[in-house]
């Protein structure tokens, strides 16, 4: 009676008091909480009904807060905060908490999380914290989830935010089964497989680009006790050699991933897993050659030979030789009733594909692209009717595109020709009837005939079409059933003004017209569309940029127009262009000056207006370009003095302003501030005097051309005929160094292509 009548003065419709004042506080940290937390307020009394909470049933304390990012999926927006509020502490029955996405800005993970003894779930990915990871985390000895990780595209710099000093906190959270530590940095960490055995539930590991090198994972057999693993991802660190030792230990391995280190030995040290479902071996430097005894090692076969229940093998981007068909000529073990996904791109196998392709009858995934694989396509994978990617790209396939490939109606991405394919005859068009085809990438100038309607009837769930080298003849009113969010096409013919059916295109993204004899005038109805990459270059495009561009098109990202007979002048509404990233209007006839907007770009990294007509000064706004790492004003008719701002730019790498009237001293401050430049060219224009000893130290410098200007006699130490020798041999700098004093009085000194 004591405990119930404590209940009823603490609650207010089952929700306790305390805690939701404590959740309506931290809603208040947020500085965007609705509509997200609109289940958050004060009409509704009990805190238990609201948006991510659940109650204990019979004590009515919080037990659960899920803001995650998978349980708001479908949110209209994603919170925003300083920090994790401390209001969090009043909630002591927490058990379960999971705070994934929200962008908390930078800020620091709170040390009171450490004093929140009864979570056992507790995930943080996702939400831009940063700093050293508090050892306080180690108090948390009910933990069996903990999720410190980062999800990021294998191309996108990593910074690591967080980091992990000292991992030994962590071996004190004996009760842990899944530990994500991925994009976490680790490399200050020691004894790593030691704090690993120390938690004898692990199931789940993930510490993909966290730093790792062998000091962490070393070669050495040491005892382990990581048998209950069945998760292990160390994707994306710098280990080298062969596979670490300790994985021979782990027997109920059923994911492994070290794909994008550096391994490079395979020889028969793989550990014969069993149980393995899934194994990422990507971008690594493997091979299966032993260069010693000068041997192919039979090491694929002989490591599928008893995978029974292995799903997906990803052997794409190592250095593995041999010819495919004796490689794969042992199809009888029992991991060809089970595989889904083959990946063997980017290697050196040859030879022609095998038949016994046809028997994986459960494939759904084949990428055998880049390599050197010669010989038609086999009928046998015409058995394929799971398949849904074949990518066969960039090979020495011969003979027709086979017509039973329309027969796939599973397909979602075919991918056919490359730069070595010999594929000819007609496209067939049974293409037209994978009615589920999603992406589409045809090249190749030995194909004959054309594509029309009839290659894409049935084609309705289209969203990429990649052609390069091809004809392309549709009727001029075609309107096709699907709606594209890519089209590349390279070096296509279709023959005159722009593709009138490109106006139903609304839900485009990228749009690549490159080298395909376009003509006529930029249209006006790219405003349609979604663009965020427009290149249209080497065409007949004539005519002025459309006055409105930055309204039809406000999410620009990449614009490249170079190579065609665009006339008039840069018009003012690319300032509006804010989220430009490079610009290439190069070898047009542009005319008139330059935009003084640039502040507005300060995400652009690429600039080209080289070989115009373009007249007038640098305006100092180009300072406010400051991500700039490429500037290409060169061969126009620019004048005045280079504007001090511009050392702003210090990303630049290439600074080229050649072939203008610009004048005066060459500015020291090029050589102070624009530290990694690594091309440098001011020829021919007006500038006069010394050359500063200030460009000694841009240490990156490969090419400097201050060739035509009227330079006098005085030239720094360090580019002096032999010190430039001195500083090739022992630095591997400056590899090109042109001058030509136009002065008489100075002998004209060239020095060019000095390794």
């Amino acid at each position: 009676m004591i405990c119930c009548s404590e209940k009823v003065v603490n609650t207010t419709f089952g929700c306790i008091t305390r805690e939701r004042k404590a959740l309506l506080k931290f809603r208040e940290s947020f500085r965007n909480p609705f509509p997200t937390l609109s289940s958050w307020n004060d009409d509704t009394k009990d805190c238990c009904t609201w948006q991510g909470i659940e109650c204990d049933k019979f004590t009515g304390h919080v037990t659960s807060l899920d803001l995650g990012y998978e349980s708001l999926l479908h949110s209209d927006n994603s919170l925003q905060g300083k920090m994790i509020d401390p209001s969090l502490s009043e909630l002591k029955h927490l058990s379960y908490l999971d705070l994934s996405g929200i962008n908390f800005q930078l800020s620091p993970i709170p040390a009171f999380l450490g004093l929140m003894t009864q979570l056992q779930h507790l995930n943080l990915s996702r939400t831009s914290l940063s700093g050293v990871v508090p050892h306080d985390l180690g108090n948390l000895s009910s933990l069996s989830v903990l999720d410190l990780g980062v999800v990021r595209n294998l191309d996108d710099a990593i910074d690591y935010p967080l980091e992990v000093d000292d991992l030994m906190w962590v071996s004190r959270l004996s009760l842990l089964e899944h530990l994500n530590m991925s994009y976490v940095d680790l490399s200050p960490t020691k004894d790593l497989l030691k704090v690993l055995n120390m938690l004898p539930s692990l199931s789940m590991l993930s510490m993909s680009s966290s730093g790792l090198y062998n000091t962490h994972l070393p070669h050495a057999c040491i005892n382990s006790s990581l048998s209950n693993v069945q998760h292990l991802d160390l994707s994306q660190n710098y280990v080298d050699g062969e596979f670490p030792c300790f994985l021979h230990n782990m027997t109920s391995l059923r994911y492994l991933d070290l794909s994008s280190n550096n391994y490079s030995f395979v020889g028969l040290n793989l550990p014969m897993l069993r149980n393995l479902v899934q194994i990422n071996l990507g971008y690594n430097f493997l091979n299966n050659v032993d260069w010693i005894l000068n041997y192919n090692v039979d090491w694929i076969s002989g490591f599928l030979s008893n995978k029974c229940h292995l799903k997906s093998l990803d052997l794409s981007f190592n250095q593995f030789y041999g010819e495919i068909s004796i490689l794969f000529q042992n199809l009888s073990g029992c991991w060809r009733h089970n595989l889904e996904t083959l990946d063997l791109s980017g290697n050196k196998f040859y030879g022609h594909l095998p038949e016994e392709f046809g028997e994986l009858k459960k494939l759904m995934y084949l990428g055998i692209s880049n390599n050197v694989i010669n010989g038609s396509i086999p009928s046998s994978l015409g058995n394929l009717s799971a398949l849904r990617t074949l990518d066969l790209f960039d090979n020495q396939l011969s003979g027709p595109i086979p017509s039973w490939l329309g027969n796939l109606r599973e397909l979602r991405e075919l991918s056919l020709g490359g730069d070595n394919s010999q594929l000819s005859g007609r496209i067939p068009l049974s293409l037209g009837q994978l009615s589920n085809l999603e992406i589409l990438s045809l090249s190749g100038s030995t194909l004959d005939g054309s594509l029309c309607e009839a290659h894409f009837a049935k084609l309705s769930k289209l969203r990429t079409l990649e052609l390069d080298s091809l004809k392309f003849r549709v009727r001029f009113d075609w309107v096709p059933h699907f709606q594209l969010k890519d089209l590349k096409m390279l070096s296509c013919d279709i023959e005159g003004h722009f593709p009138q059916w490109l106006q139903l295109q609304k839900e485009l993204v990228r749009l690549y017209l490159v080298n395909c004899s376009i003509s006529g005038a930029l249209p006006n109805w790219f405003h349609y569309m979604k663009l965020t990459s427009l290149r249209l270059n080497q065409n007949h495009i004539h005519g002025p940029i459309p006055n409105n561009i930055g309204r039809m098109l406000p999410s620009l990202g990449y614009l490249r127009l170079e190579e065609n007979y665009i006339t008039g002048p840069i018009p003012d509404s690319l300032c509006e262009l804010k989220s430009l990233i490079a610009l290439d209007l190069s070898k047009n006839q542009l005319s008139g000056n330059l935009l003084d907007c640039w502040g507005n770009f300060q995400q652009l990294e690429v600039l080209r207006l080289s070989s115009n007509e373009i007249s007038g000064f640098i305006p100092n706004s180009i300072g406010g370009a400051y991500s700039l790492q490429m500037l290409h004003l060169n061969n126009n008719s620019l004048t005045g003095k280079l504007p001090s701002t511009l050392r702003n730019c210090t990303r630049l790498l290439i600074l080229d302003i050649g072939e203008n009237i610009f004048s005066g001293n060459l500015p020291k401050w090029i050589g102070e501030y624009l530290i990694d430049l690594q091309v440098l060219r001011l020829r021919e224009n007006e500038f006069y005097g010394p050359i500063p000893s200030e460009f000694c130290k841009p240490l990156n410098l490969q090419i400097l051309d201050l060739a035509s200007n009227n330079l006098t006699e005085r030239i720094p130490h360090c580019i002096r005929f032999w010190g430039v020798i001195g500083t090739l041999v022992l630095k591997r700098s400056w590899r090109h160094v042109y001058f030509e004093f136009v002065d008489e009085r100075i002998c004209k000194w060239f020095v060019r292509n000095c390794m």
